[in-house]
């Protein structure tokens, strides 16, 4: 078996500054105050701005997660294994010690096949009925290949467990063979460990939709959650912690745990958790930044020692503005950006009415480089649309210098239509004063789409 696998603490898909800055500091927290192991991890490639941010404060990017259900290396069990050319009297003091199947391998260290005892005993057993004691030694001689059940189930390590379940219940055995990608011996699996298989531990920072999270998640075990946006809750079968509170970042969440706790973030984490409230609320410029986002970002400054100990909070908050101002011009513009990386790298999935729609957003410091990009924007757009089934999906584009943000859609025409957004000559629509995807555009969106059901 694998040894235990650490708590996952993890953001939403796509994840922004703020998914990785929470999920690295909450981890951190977590391995302070609790008895468990717990690991950031990120479920999908790093943005340009939080690649920034831990580049200038030299931290390594959270571990990449695709997927949580468990894999059949998960269950394996790793047994002493015998040659071809070994005997069976060595595959029967084996099998006498280990009690379990004995696994044949080639020169390669490919499996053959498996020696158990009942095969052992069938095989001896015309050995056994003679009264000659040379008949029997003869047998043992014999090598291990010559005995072999060659019919038994062979699994890949990585294969996931519930895509094999059916063929192992079909199979009449009761124990498997699994191999690695190379094809060698990886261990033994029991039919009984792929019908109950272990399942991951897992803490979800800055998202509670299933939707959003990490792949196979229905199969994990949820934790705990911590978050900032709307409910939409994942099912769990036990009680959890659940906490959601409105304010602008789930860092925020992160410092006020941890000051709730009396612990202090080593400076490159805190400064991570403070690009986390930077980024999410604009430097405090969006409508879902509150003032307890302010005062986290005032104690997370004053860890990450971006300004002397003897500065005043006035001194420490124009810090703060210089570091967010970096921040967000690494993130912002089109430039050469690819249509997919910027259609894709912030983009999170919502239901309306049953039909799936796809909200993605990307900041810049000035609408007068979208006129070139549009016919790509558009394309890349209906792309998405087609390829992952939408009846919608939208670019908001931020403007994060003035504040306000422009509309380009694809999909359903009657979608489209249904958005109380003006219509510009370019083909955007104009959405002034719009800054937040949570808290301004979504409920307007979700509100005009109900009016179609």
């Amino acid at each position: 078996m694998k040894p235990t696998e650490p708590i996952l603490v993890i953001g939403h898909r796509n994840p922004d500054m703020d998914a990785i800055a929470s999920a690295l500091g909450y981890a951190w927290l977590l391995n302070q105050t609790r008895p468990e192991e717990y690991a950031a991890g990120r479920c999908g490639n790093l943005n340009t701005q939080t690649a920034f941010a831990l580049e200038r404060f030299g931290v390594a990017p959270p571990v990449l997660i695709t997927d949580v259900r468990s894999h059949v290396e998960d269950v394996v069990e790793i047994l002493p294994t015998l040659n071809q050319d070994q005997s069976l009297l060595e595959a029967c003091q084996l099998i006498a010690r280990t009690r379990r199947p004995v696994p044949v391998l080639d020169e390669n260290s490919t499996p053959i096949g498996l020696l158990n005892g009942a095969g052992l005993f069938a095989t001896f057993a015309d050995a056994l009925s003679s009264t000659s004691v040379l008949a029997l030694a003869k047998e043992f001689d014999r090598r291990a290949s010559t005995a072999v059940d060659t019919t038994t189930l062979v699994l890949h390590d990585d294969d996931f467990v519930q895509d094999v379940v059916p063929q192992a219940l079909r199979n009449e055995h009761d124990d498997f063979l699994v191999i690695d990608a190379a094809g060698h011996y990886a261990g033994l699996c029991r039919k009984s460990a792929l019908l109950s298989p272990a399942r991951r531990k897992v803490v979800l920072v800055d998202h509670n939709e299933l939707q959003q999270a990490v792949p196979g998640l229905e199969e994990a075990e949820v934790m705990e959650v911590l978050d900032h946006h709307r409910l939409s809750t994942v099912p769990t079968s036990i009680p959890i912690r659940f906490q959601i509170e409105p304010v602008g970042s789930c860092s925020t969440l992160v410092s006020e745990e941890a000051n709730d706790a009396g612990r202090e973030f080593p400076k490159e984490i805190a400064a991570l958790l403070l690009c986390g409230i930077l980024s999410d609320t604009l430097i405090f410029r969006s409508p879902t930044a509150t003032e307890r986002d302010k005062q986290a970002a005032l104690r997370l400054a004053r860890m990450a020692k971006l300004a002397s100990d003897q500065a005043t909070d006035d001194e420490v908050m124009a810090a703060i503005t210089e570091l967010g101002n970096d921040l967000l011009a690494a993130g912002a513009g089109l430039g050469t950006r690819a249509v997919s990386e910027i259609v894709n790298s912030d983009i999170k999935y919502y239901d309306a009415g049953g039909s799936r729609i796809g909200i993605a957003q990307v900041e810049v410091t000035s609408f007068t480089e979208l006129s070139e990009r549009m016919t790509d924007l558009m394309g890349g757009l209906q792309s998405l649309v087609e390829s992952e089934k939408l009846a919608m999906a939208l670019l908001m584009i931020t403007d994060v210098v003035r504040g306000n943000s422009r509309l380009l859609a694809a999909g359903l025409p009657r979608f489209v239509s249904a958005l109380p957004y003006p219509h510009l000559d370019d083909g955007s629509m104009d959405a002034p004063k719009i800054v937040s995807r949570k808290k301004q555009l979504l409920p307007t969106v979700l509100a005009a789409l109900s009016q179609l059901v």
